[in-house]
């Protein structure tokens, strides 16, 4: 009898309970929602999303350019590949663009790449993070191939007057197609001035400083960044994801050959470089270097 009873009061309970999920549909719902959202914080923690294919078409350009960034023509024709339209690289765009522009003046193609880096200018009062940095970037590029113009205008003064001017009055007063770009590409007027000889007092205006406002005077020149290394003294690897809002990542940089750790969100520096995107498979992470003017990507280890 007593067994018999305990089963009559299970069975009991079991429809009570279902009785009560019955007249309860927001505590299932409320279950549902519990579910999905662990299944979402899963996904999100093993990288259980795919790739989507404009991530997979720019990560194929990046592994072309990693693997023979010497190979200037091979990395210019995957940039090609899946720069014809925007559905194809989407966000992606214009880093590749900046990306194929650097190899092109690398190769000695400047007409191309001044055609390709002035593509990716915006006007834009907010634009998308990867499209800000990648203007930034092709703003410095050119304002550097500028202002090789203003030293070219500067020497044929010196040779016509053997002195330089006080001024950049005279060289931007030039009749066109003479006159160079008044202003780098940010808009601000080029910094200029003479110097003298520190024990050859009496020789005047026999050198000069000129340089970018936003640049400064140590990479205002093509020649301050040498096209015999892309990057050459920045890495960073991503060592993990930290299941944070805004989003987080764990990072090492080695920047002129010393390792540091740290922790890097969406958007700012750490460490000598911008964390930009972290691809859905979490299979790579897209940086800019804190001056912006090379892409770093690093993959999951």
């Amino acid at each position: 009898m007593g067994n018999r009873g305990n089963r009559e009061q299970g069975r009991g309970n079991s429809e009570q309970g279902r009785e009560r999920s019955a007249l309860n549909p927001p505590l299932l719902r409320m279950k549902r929602v519990r579910e999905t959202v662990m299944a979402i914080l899963a996904c999100c923690a093993f990288g259980a999303w795919g790739a989507t294919k404009q991530e997979t078409a720019f990560l194929s350009v990046w592994t072309v350019h990693s693997q023979s960034p010497d190979n200037h023509a091979a990395v210019i024709a995957a940039c090609q590949r899946v720069m014809d339209t925007s559905a194809t690289l989407g966000e992606f765009l214009p880093v590749v663009k900046t990306l194929a522009g650097w190899h092109l003046l690398a190769s000695g193609k400047e007409a191309d790449a001044i055609r390709v880096l002035e593509s990716v200018l915006t006007t834009d009062k907010k634009p998308a993070p990867m499209a800000r940095y990648a203007d930034i970037m092709a703003r410095r590029w050119l304002s550097r191939l500028d202002i090789r113009k203003v030293d070219a205008a500067l020497k044929s003064h010196y040779a016509a007057h053997v002195e330089y001017p006080s001024s950049l009055a005279p060289i931007l007063s030039l009749p066109k197609p003479a006159t160079p770009a008044k202003t780098d590409r940010f808009g601000d007027g080029w910094i200029y001035r003479l110097s003298g000889f520190s024990r050859l007092t009496d020789l005047k205006a026999q050198r000069y400083v000129l340089y970018s406002k936003t640049l400064g005077t140590s990479l205002s020149r093509l020649s301050d960044l040498p096209f015999t290394a892309y990057s050459p003294q920045k890495s960073v690897t991503f060592l993990s994801r930290k299941m944070t809002t805004p989003l987080t990542i764990e990072i090492e940089t080695v920047v002129n050959g010393e390792k540091q750790k740290g922790v890097a969100t969406e958007g700012n520096l750490c460490n000598g470089v911008r964390f930009l995107k972290l691809a859905s498979d979490l299979q790579f992470v897209l940086f800019a270097d804190s001056e912006c003017d090379f892409w770093l990507v690093s993959t999951k280890r």
